[in-house]
């Protein structure tokens, strides 16, 4: 029987701090451009602190960014009783997967990105503008960004990463509820406590904190 495959680590502020080096140094497409990629690879480190500040201000916001696969530390981090009980260690991870997906889910079908976009574009206001880095004011402009900052998201959800609330909003809350019947009908097992919006919403919570850093 096959294990688990090793999930790769993934960098949230390499990778932001890499497309500010791609869009600040203008390039295209590192995939064929060779000056590209070596610019990319080469220089992203002297962009690292506005992406740690892009991570910052979304924490600040209210979000983060976590991979839409959990770990496994996320996983065992969401109920660490959960596993010594019927279900048992194989099962608990099967049901907190799926209902961390479908809570996730929830949100990717009901959320408005303007002010995760909003955040990036000032990020790359301010990278772009050297003065602006060391003023205190927001550069107005900032939404002349907005394409670069879309590109960024589609970025970091191409790599497997979604930015979602650190609290579940009521959609994904009813999400995990309604996932949670599911695996009872799937299974012909009454998993009591899943069904509970509050414990749902302390799973969720206790697998964003558990993300990786």
């Amino acid at each position: 029987m096959r294990g688990r495959e090793p999930v790769q680590t993934f960098s949230v502020v390499e990778h932001v701090a890499k497309e500010f080096a791609r869009f600040l140094n203008r390039v295209q497409n590192d995939q064929v451009d060779i000056l590209g990629s070596f610019l990319i690879e080469n220089e992203w480190e002297q962009y690292k602190k506005d992406a740690e500040g892009v991570v910052q201000s979304l924490e600040l916001a209210g979000f983060a960014i976590v991979p839409k696969q959990p770990t496994d530390q996320m996983v065992a981090g969401a109920d660490k009783t959960l596993a010594g009980g019927l279900m048992g260690q194989r099962g608990a991870r099967v049901y907190v997967e799926a209902v961390f997906g479908a809570m996730v889910d929830g949100w990717i079908a009901s959320y408005n990105p303007n002010l995760i976009l909003d955040i990036f574009s000032m990020a790359l206001s301010r990278a772009s503008n050297p003065r602006a880095r060391r003023d205190s004011g927001m550069d107005s402009s900032f939404q002349r960004f907005r394409k670069h900052s879309q590109d960024m998201l589609a970025g970091l959800i191409k790599n497997g990463q979604v930015v979602v609330p650190d609290e579940p909003t009521p959609e994904m809350v009813a999400a995990g509820v309604a996932e949670t019947a599911e695996i009872r009908s799937r299974t012909n097992q009454q998993v009591s406590i899943g069904a509970d919006p509050t414990y749902l919403a302390n799973l969720y919570e206790n697998m964003v904190e558990a993300r990786p850093r």
